[in-house]
C-alpha cells in the first residue's frame, strides 16, 4: 500500500514538472508582457495628468496586454502552443510603435503624446530609441511565439528529452 502511494506521488511530481516546463516556454514572453504593461500604465498616467486627448492609445494597449496576460495564465492549466491573443497583442504593440514614429517627429503631436518631455531633438531621439526597442522586443516575441507554435524552440526539445528520460 505504501509503495502505491509513493508511486502516485512520484507520478504527480513528474506530471507537475512537465506541466511547469511547458508553461515556462512562455517565460520570456511573460516578462516582456509585464514590461509593456507597466510602460503603458506610466504613459497613460502621464497623459491623464496632463489632460492629453491621446490617453486612449496607451489605454487600448493596456487592454490588449491584459487580455494577453489572461491567456498566458490559462496556458498553465491547459497547455497549448497556440497563444493567439498574445500574438495579436504583440502585433498590435509592434504596429503601434511603428505608427508612433511619424507623430514623434512632429512638434504639434509630440507634446500631446509625450507631455513629460520637452520638445527638443534629444527628446525626439530618446523617444525614437524607445520606440525602436519596443519594435525589436515585439518582433522578438512574435518570432518566439512562432517557434513555440511550431515546436521549434529549444525548450520544447528539452521537454521531450526530459519526458523520454523519465519514461512519461
Amino acid at each position: 500500500m505504501k509503495t502505491n502511494g509513493m508511486e502516485l506521488v512520484e507520478k504527480n511530481r513528474k506530471e507537475t514538472s512537465i506541466k511547469s516546463m511547458y508553461f515556462n516556454r512562455y517565460l520570456l514572453v511573460r516578462y516582456i508582457t509585464a514590461f509593456f504593461l507597466f510602460t503603458n500604465i506610466y504613459w497613460l498616467i502621464s497623459l491623464l495628468i496632463s489632460d492629453s486627448s491621446l490617453y486612449f492609445i496607451p489605454l487600448i494597449l493596456i487592454i490588449t496586454i491584459v487580455i494577453s496576460m489572461v491567456e498566458q495564465m490559462k496556458i498553465y492549466s491547459s497547455h497549448t502552443n497556440q497563444a493567439k491573443y498574445t500574438k495579436y497583442s504583440f502585433a498590435i504593440l509592434l504596429s503601434t510603435n511603428l505608427l508612433l514614429i511619424v507623430p514623434t517627429l512632429f512638434s504639434v503631436t509630440f507634446n500631446q503624446l509625450y507631455p513629460f518631455l520637452v520638445v527638443q531633438e534629444e527628446s525626439k531621439i530618446l523617444v525614437l530609441v524607445v520606440l525602436g526597442m519596443g519594435i525589436l522586443l515585439s518582433a522578438f516575441v512574435l518570432y518566439r511565439l512562432y517557434n513555440i507554435k511550431y515546436n521549434k524552440d529549444q525548450h520544447f526539445k528539452r521537454i521531450k528529452e526530459y519526458e523520454e528520460a523519465i519514461n512519461l
